[in-house]
């Protein structure tokens, strides 16, 4: 058919990790389950969840977890590397980032080429970074006074690179991320083809309205069709206790197409891996359809670049 798209398949598992309890054991028990998902299902692209080799420690403020944050490049990024090169995979692999500077610390992603490098983010003015920053950083409180403080453990990162790895130009945004269209955007106009959005976020309480796990995923959905791209995101799934604080993960990790159609479902509160291959070329086909992009009208926009509400 004249003007048919050719099919650009790549493969995507995603892990949506159960309740964690201390960061070595994270760490080797994740190792051990990518080994078995990369051999299985030999993907092109895998994706824990947020702050993948630590439990949720932002749910209480204590100094000792600062001791757990590592150099990019540092130990577990080259022990993921290792299998990143192994089995010739793409990992986009969140952890707990040490800054170059003493006392900053970011909620970091970093890419892992088939090769094992690290594949550099470029950023909309050109400039090149070794990996995404956590850039909203979320102070929230539940109708119980349940507070999450992630300001007290991160400095916010100043910008959305994408990242050119073999099979697609890729954007990450972690977490609360999600919230701020303006955010997708930027990755979107910059060639963002699949935006991976890995989580570790808690229900917070709410007692009316939709939960918290429905709100994750329609949030989702309006995303992917209203940029017309792949969106591929990750949550915890359980009940994690940190310092004799339970907290509840609502798990629904999922692979949304460009059209905000869901492809694969994770269950709400149980450990679970999803797979699926999807079609890159599905984003020129959404986008042609609904033509959205080409009848943006920036000029008008003015409020969305002002400092005040």
């Amino acid at each position: 058919m004249s003007g048919e798209k050719r099919a650009r398949p790549v493969k995507i598992a995603l892990i949506q990790r159960g309740p964690a309890k201390d960061k070595d054991n994270t760490r080797r028990d994740l190792l051990a389950q990518f080994d078995n998902i990369l051999e299985k299902e030999r993907p092109d692209f895998i994706m824990p969840i947020e702050l993948c080799t630590t439990p949720y420690f932002p749910a209480v403020s204590d100094e000792r977890y600062f001791d757990w944050a590592e150099p990019i490049p540092g130990p577990t990024t080259d022990l993921f590397a290792e299998k990143a090169r192994k089995y010739e995979a793409c990992i986009i692999l969140p952890i707990f980032e040490k800054g170059p500077l003493e006392g900053i610390y970011y909620n970091s992603a970093v890419v892992l080429g088939p090769d094992g490098n690290i594949i550099q983010g470029k950023m909309a003015d050109g400039t090149l970074v070794p990996r995404y920053t956590k850039t909203h950083i979320p102070k929230l409180m539940g109708p119980q006074g349940y507070i999450v403080d992630e300001t007290f453990y991160f400095t916010p990162g100043n910008g959305f690179p994408v990242f050119d790895t073999p099979k697609a130009r890729i954007g990450i945004l972690i977490c609360h991320d999600r919230r701020f269209p303006e955010a997708w955007r930027e990755v979107v106009l910059q060639g963002a083809e699949i935006v991976f959005v890995p989580v570790d976020s808690p229900v917070l309480g709410v007692k009316k309205g939709a939960t918290f796990e429905d709100m994750f995923v329609a949030e989702l959905r309006t995303r992917a069709l209203e940029n017309c791209v792949w969106v591929c995101a990750t949550n915890q799934g359980g009940i994690e206790t940190v310092q004799d604080k339970k907290n509840e993960f609502y798990g629904r990790s999922c692979i949304i197409n460009p059209t905000g159609k869901v492809v694969k479902l994770a269950p709400a509160s149980q450990p679970a891996v999803i797979s699926a291959v999807i079609d890159l070329s599905e984003v020129a086909t959404a986008r042609r359809f609904l033509n959205t992009f080409n009848r943006r009208r920036p000029e008008l926009y003015k409020l969305i670049n002002s400092t005040q509400i």
